[in-house]
């Protein structure tokens, strides 16, 4: 049981880590779009008057709603309560699945950006450079949750219903 717990406790302590990058990257990112976008006249008034520091402030407050959500979670699944285990692998699972897709249509979607660069400005190709970032984040994150959720032998016992276990 000590080691499905050890591998618990790291799957939460990285997960926030993982959090608070991806929040604060994001935050930064939305930011930096919302004030280049606000410097074009036609996209000023289209955004009513939101930018970079109402932009902080949403991120701030929807990324406390959503770690504490995250908390509840982690803390069940720390109590080895079978749903949140359950939960954790399909968040797992859609996050890599859309993080590798992400991944592939990236040079796509760089030449969808072009257009947007040439109205807006700003420095895409930085931004570009964050997104690949966060996926690859997202990818070696959740990919490591998943395989540490599904293979791990210690966790897998662990998580076993005492109802489901034959009866002896």
């Amino acid at each position: 049981m000590d080691a499905a717990k050890t591998a618990l406790s790291r799957i939460r302590t990285w997960f926030l880590v993982w959090f608070i990058a991806e929040a604060v990257v994001g935050t930064a990112v939305a930011a930096s779009v919302l004030d280049s976008m606000g410097r074009q006249p036609f996209l000023r008034d289209a955004l009513g008057g939101v930018g970079a520091a109402g932009s902080v402030l949403a991120g701030f407050g929807v990324s406390l709603v959503l770690l504490l959500l995250a908390m509840a979670v982690l803390d069940a699944l720390q109590r080895l309560q079978p749903w949140a285990r359950m939960v954790m692998l399909v968040i797992g699972w859609i996050t890599v699945a859309s993080a590798a897709l992400s991944l592939l249509l990236l040079p796509a979607s760089a030449e969808l950006l072009e257009s947007v660069v040439e109205l807006t400005g700003g420095d895409w190709p930085v931004l570009m450079a964050v997104d690949l970032l966060t996926k690859l984040a997202d990818l070696a994150y959740w990919g490591w949750v998943v395989y540490v959720l599904q293979t791990n032998a210690a966790i897998r016992e662990a998580f076993l219903c005492p109802a489901s276990l034959p009866a002896r």
